[in-house]
């Protein structure tokens, strides 16, 4: 039953995503965006050391937004091999501080082998920021730059993403997914100076806690097809709770996609209960100051109606007087509601 229903998953995704390009790398195979969203651009290298392909691929909204992004870079080491492949690694992972994907309390997810010629990184990344910020990998930059002048878009400020890390020698293959969770997170992300997905405070919001996990199993996902198609000898254990590696990338997608829907719903459902808190709130402050009001008439009207004038009072002791005179109460009885008159005003 379990198999029926994700081969029914991976049929339903097969259909809607028809129209996708593909992107090879070696036995790898990347699906990018339907073809009328898609974008790109492109860099190179060609230096004494070796030759690089830089590609840009990325998914235009209508309102010239950037909805998701892939990146790839194969370099190629003509000589110096040993060289260059200690510079790929103080680049990616050991230059203390200005390292790409140095460990440290911003990556919300890392894995890497002990040599670091095998890792993926996830985090929430500020885009804009890295683009401006100086490095010895320009070309990369550049063509991400490039993505925007050529096709007149507005690079997303921060995404979320995962890359993935293979160095053999003095080669490099880089992939990269980028998604601009903006496009669909309608609230103020900052809290002081981080944002909600900081390890460190992510937990307390669910629904971004969520999501972000989701995103770590397509991460996965993605790494496991990524280091078995490009027949890596030297393997990263890619285990991680709740994460199931026999089930099929289409299903992690379809689950990444559900987690932005039902996100989506999930801040619609909140501003209307507020809407409706605050109105039925209202709604009860009115009824409760309608009926307290009510309540005050009714008292006064009572008070009103049971008090009697002097002249009211005077009579009716006059009257009693009269009863008393021709026997038909007793003198007792005479004060007695005399009194009761009297205190009763």
């Amino acid at each position: 039953m379990k198999l029926f229903f994700y081969s029914v998953i991976y049929l339903f995704f097969l259909i809607n995503t028809s129209n996708a390009e593909i992107l090879k790398i070696g036995k790898l195979e990347i699906e990018l965006f339907e073809k009328d969203k898609l974008i790109k651009s492109s860099g190179s290298i060609d230096e004494g050391f070796g030759k690089a392909k830089i590609r840009i691929y990325a998914e235009k909204t209508d309102n010239n937004q950037i909805k998701s992004i892939v990146t790839t870079v194969q370099y190629k080491g003509m000589k110096y091999g040993a060289y260059m492949k200690n510079w790929w690694i103080d680049y990616f992972f050991k230059q203390k501080k200005t390292a790409l994907f140095y460990e440290n309390e911003i990556n919300n997810f890392n894995l890497y082998d002990s040599g670091f010629t095998n890792g993926l990184v996830i985090k929430e990344f500020d885009l804009i920021k890295y683009l401006n910020q100086q490095d010895d990998f320009v070309e990369f930059k550049r063509a991400i730059k490039k993505l925007k002048k050529k096709h007149n878009v507005q690079l997303p400020e921060r995404v979320i993403k995962s890359d993935h890390v293979y160095i053999k020698g003095g080669d490099l293959i880089w992939v990269g997914h980028m998604f601009n969770y903006n496009e669909i997170l309608k609230e103020n992300i900052f809290i002081d100076k981080i944002t909600k997905f900081h390890p460190n405070i992510i937990e307390n919001y669910p629904n971004i806690n969520n999501k972000m996990n989701s995103w770590i199993y397509l991460s996965l996902k993605r790494h496991q097809e990524f280091q078995n198609k490009l027949n890596i000898r030297r393997k990263i254990d890619l285990t991680y709770e709740g994460f199931d590696p026999s089930i099929d990338l289409s299903y992690f997608k379809n689950n990444f996609k559900n987690k932005i829907s039902n996100f989506e719903i999930t801040q619609d459902k909140i501003n209307i209960i507020t809407e409706e808190k605050a109105k039925k709130a209202a709604e009860q402050k009115a009824k409760d100051e309608k009926a307290k009001k009510a309540a005050e008439q009714k008292e006064k009207k009572v008070n009103s109606e049971s008090e009697l004038s002097v002249d009211d009072i005077m009579t009716k002791i006059k009257d009693l007087n009269e009863m008393y005179k021709s026997g038909l109460i007793s003198k007792e009885e005479f004060e007695l509601l005399k009194n009761k008159l009297l205190n009763n005003n």
